[in-house]
This record gives C-alpha cells, sequence and structure tokens, in this order.
C-alpha cells in the first residue's frame, strides 16, 4: 500500500502544508513481515519501535530506482514523516501462525534460543535488526564474533536451525518450497529482451562456463537459514539486548 498527501495513493495523509510527499511510501508483507520504503525525493522517514535504540533515517529516493526497503521486525513499529505525520504499524503475530497453515485458533509458540547458540544467533540477526532484509552472511558472523573458523559457524548456525525446523516442520517446509521455487527462476539464465513491448526471455544458450554459472546462482540465492533468522526476530528472540551482549575480543562460542 502506498501513503503520502496524494489522493490516489491507498494511504491518503492529510496535512497542512506540503513538507509531505504526495508520494512518501509504500508498506508491504512478505515472508510473514512487513516492509517499509521511502519513495519519496524530498524528505527522510524514521522506523522507531519502542524498546530499541534510534535507527538510522530511510533516507531519500535518488533517480527511478525506488531505493532500499527496511523490515519492520517489531509487533508494533512507528513510522515517522515531517509536520508530525504518524503512520503506526503493528503485525498480527497469530496472523504469522496462520501463514504456517496452523488453525488460526492455534498459537504458535517457540522456545528460547539455546544459551550456547544465542551469541552466533545474535550475529546472524544483526543486519535485520539493522533494518536489512537478509541475515548475515557466515564471514561477517565470523567477523562479528572475532571468533572460530567458518566451518564450526557454519555447524553452530546448522544446529540452530535444526533446532527450530525441528520444532517447526512447517518452517522447514517453507524453506524447501522456496528452494525449489528458487532454483526455478535462477535456471533463466539467459537476459530477458524487450520486444514490441513485451519482455521476454531467449531460448537458453549452451552454458560454456559452468564455474560462473554455479558462482551466479549461489550469489543470488537466498541463504538456507533466512526463515529462521527472520523467525528469530520476528518473535523478538533475538534483540538489541543480544546485539549489545556480544563478545567484543576472544569468541564465547562452543567448539
Amino acid at each position: 500500500m502506498t501513503f503520502g498527501r496524494d489522493d490516489q495513493c491507498d494511504i491518503v495523509i492529510r496535512t497542512d502544508g506540503i513538507d509531505l510527499s504526495r508520494l512518501a511510501g509504500e508498506i508491504w508483507r512478505e515472508h510473514d513481515e512487513l516492509w517499509l520504503r521511502n519513495l519519496s525525493y524530498s524528505h527522510e522517514l524514521w522506523l522507531d519501535v519502542p524498546g530499541q535504540p534510534p535507527s538510522e533515517p530511510m533516507g531519500i529516493r535518488h533517480g527511478r530506482h525506488p531505493g532500499f526497503a527496511r523490515a519492520v521486525g517489531a509487533e508494533l513499529a512507528y513510522l515517522r514523516g515531517p509536520r508530525g505525520c504518524l503512520l503506526v504499524c503493528q503485525q498480527n503475530w497469530q496472523a504469522t501462525d496462520v501463514m504456517l497453515d496452523r488453525p488460526a485458533a492455534t498459537t504458535l509458540r517457540v522456545s528460547p534460543v539455546p544459551k550456547e547458540l544465542r551469541p552466533v544467533a545474535a550475529a546472524l540477526c544483526e543486519p535485520l535488526l539493522d533494518g536489512g532484509r537478509l541475515p548475515a552472511a557466515y564471514s561477517e558472523i565470523v567477523r562479528r564474533l572475532g571468533g572460530p573458523s567458518m566451518k564450526q559457524v557454519r555447524g553452530l548456525v546448522e544446529r540452530l536451525c535444526e533446532h527450530y525446523e525441528d520444532e517447526i516442520p512447517e518452517l522447514a517446509s517453507r524453506a524447501a518450497e522456496r528452494r525449489r521455487r528458487q532454483e526455478q527462476e535462477l535456471a533463466v539464465a539467459a537476459e530477458p529482451v524487450l520486444r514490441n513491448g513485451v519482455w521476454a526471455f531467449p531460448a537458453a544458450a549452451q552454458e560454456s562456463d559452468e564455474t560462473s554459472q554455479r558462482v551466479r546462482r549461489k550469489a543470488l540465492a537466498m541463504p538456507d537459514y533466512y526463515e529462521v533468522a527472520h523467525l528469530l526476530v520476528r518473535r523478538r528472540l533475538i534483540t538489541g539486548a543480544d546485539l549489545a551482549a556480544l563478545p567484543s575480543g576472544e569468541s564465547g562460542l562452543p567448539a
């Protein structure tokens, strides 16, 4: 849904003056999360989450590119604009349970992150808590923790995923379905061509460099732990307090 002063917006915000753009931004739901994007060419937007430190403002739009999106990442958040304009963003977590194919009357209960996995879980979710869309890569987790080898970090993340996928089988099913759709999308190697106003994919030519194709797929694919990381942030199993508790020197992670 778009929002702004313009009557054509889905959410029309009445305000004196023209400080707020006619098309200020948009909000939508994807992967059981609310996402926000600033579409204004003239002013920033601010997302405030109660109990969390202030985040960086969402910058203005440049050119035709709509800019980066930011996940709300909380049950309740406030989106602020100029002249005191305010949107209250409240997510219904029970609706998320329905998305997981559970009866509407059933409340999904999720166990806390095991103590020995909490540091790696916090490093994994840090980009999401900072407003990003993707969790941290393995290399970023290693740097953030100043800790163990890449192999050890992979093992810890796998243990974290297994813990929640065993607890919530639907989570593993959704991850498998995402990977299946992802493989179908990435299987199209040829670039689209505009013909008579219609974008079409030409017949894929024989891939001459299989290594480069594998690298391309790996770069475009979402990480296997995508769903688990979003679950941890969405359910506030990992918060800003966990980031503040991350080790600054030697890692306290299990071997």
